[in-house]
């Protein structure tokens, strides 16, 4: 019998994970970049390291796309609390920064506005973080949740935006962590020019043993 469901589970997860590198293939030229290929590019450029993700999931799509062992993902945050991501990464990369891992932050824009000072941290502190900017200029959750709402009490959903998107100025991360004396890159919104970028921004990380930061322009969802 368990073996059964099991041999069924397995067929499932197959047929799902099929599905979704079609989507990363359907998308990989989207501009923005989209969730599906900024995860996959990033599974290209560390998948051959001793990695950990210390934040984030790019909308899930690392769970998807990455191949997964125990003691790969440190977690996220219990409350859902904005300005978690930068923090808790720096912790995970300062307590693993001897043991020669790549810690990966696949990091939110609105979370990383809370806490931006971290940079100075990660730089005095030469601390090793990759941090991969997820950059879609909004604070999305709630720009989903003013629509829904929008909707159930009859009104217009136009003003959604209002308050929630980040632009008009869009904030530039790679030079807000240049200023901080960070290794970055960006805005990056060529699909072709992500890769390159973050395995620059990788060799900072692994072989000069600083923080690096990829700031990457993302579809809103």
């Amino acid at each position: 019998m368990r073996q059964t469901r099991f041999a069924k589970l397995r067929t499932r997860h197959d047929a799902l994970h099929k599905e979704w590198l079609e989507t990363v293939e359907v998308q990989r030229l989207k501009r923005p970049i989209a969730y599906s290929m900024l995860a996959a590019t990033v599974w290209e450029t560390i998948k051959d390291e001793d990695w950990i993700l210390a934040n984030g999931t790019a909308k899930g799509w690392a769970k998807r796309v990455w191949e997964w062992k125990p003691e790969r993902f440190f977690g996220g945050s219990g409350g859902a609390g904005l300005g978690y991501g930068l923090g808790a990464s720096l912790g995970v990369a300062l307590a693993l920064r001897d043991s020669g891992k790549v810690c990966v932050n696949l990091q939110p824009d609105g979370d990383f506005l809370y806490v931006t000072s971290g940079l100075y941290t990660a730089a005095h502190h030469q601390i090793p973080l990759l941090t991969v900017m997820c950059n879609n200029r909004s604070y999305y959750n709630d720009e989903e949740h003013q629509e829904v709402m929008a909707k159930v009490r009859g009104r217009s959903v136009e003003s959604k935006v209002v308050g929630i998107r980040i632009e008009h100025p869009a904030p530039d991360f790679a030079k807000i962590a240049q200023g901080f004396g960070v290794y970055a890159e960006g805005p990056i919104a060529e699909p072709q020019d992500l890769g390159p970028a973050l395995k620059r921004a990788l060799k900072v990380v692994k072989e000069d043993r600083l923080p690096a930061l990829v700031d990457v322009v993302t579809q809103l969802a």
